[in-house]
């Protein structure tokens, strides 16, 4: 157990947590059933939080798939444009090239941003889903305690309602003998026809 004196070793769950390779518990399906049968507000806001990142990391990468397409489609255009302010000398063309530079740039900069971001959501998602692991667990184990707790009350109860009812089973059978033996007793001395007399007059 790693309750003792129903205090939580937050130690021992460390050492097992770092021990072991853990999935993304909110992708995982042993997870998802356990939290739909018991949760609390600490687990709930760590799912959220967990999920967030998830979303956040996938937004960027969409992102970056997006800007690295333009890259290409851009260059070609500089490439174009730069033919076209050399050999004719256009200064719309200048202008237009100075825009293209620019707006290349910018995509430039916004990759390398998007790709420093995506260096560190990995290690932010594994903290929060070890965040989100460790009160899991603990809230697991208080959960397993209550309910052993409560389990024990009902098997009192049961093993006290088995007893009332082998002592039932006992106080019927023996009440049946008596009435049995009453009445062959009385069968046997008045005989079946004053018997029959009698039923009908003294059986309710």
């Amino acid at each position: 157990m790693i309750f003792g004196n129903n205090k939580l070793d937050m130690n021992l769950i460390e050492k097992i947590v770092k021990k072991n390779k853990v999935p993304i518990l909110t992708q995982y399906e042993p997870f998802k059933e356990l939290i739909k049968m018991e949760t609390n507000e600490s687990i709930s806001r760590k799912v959220k939080e967990l999920n967030d990142l998830i979303k956040e990391r996938k937004a960027m990468e969409k992102q970056l798939l997006d800007m690295q397409g333009k890259k290409p489609k851009l260059m070609a255009k500089i490439i174009y444009i730069s033919n076209e302010l050399n050999e004719n000398k256009n200064i719309k063309a200048e202008q237009e090239l100075d825009k293209l530079k620019q707006e290349m740039e910018e995509i430039n900069n916004s990759i390398d941003m998007i790709f420093e971001k995506l260096e560190d959501r990995p290690i932010l998602i594994k903290e929060k889903n070890l965040e989100l692991l460790r009160e899991t667990v603990k809230h697991s184990y208080e959960k397993i305690n209550k309910g052993e707790s409560n389990l024990s009350e009902v098997n009192a109860k049961v093993a006290k309602l088995r007893k009332e009812l082998d002592d039932l089973r006992v106080q019927k059978e023996d009440i049946e003998e008596t009435v049995n033996s009453t009445y062959h007793f009385i069968h046997a001395i008045l005989g079946h026809k004053d018997m029959e007399k009698l039923d009908g007059k003294l059986l309710k």
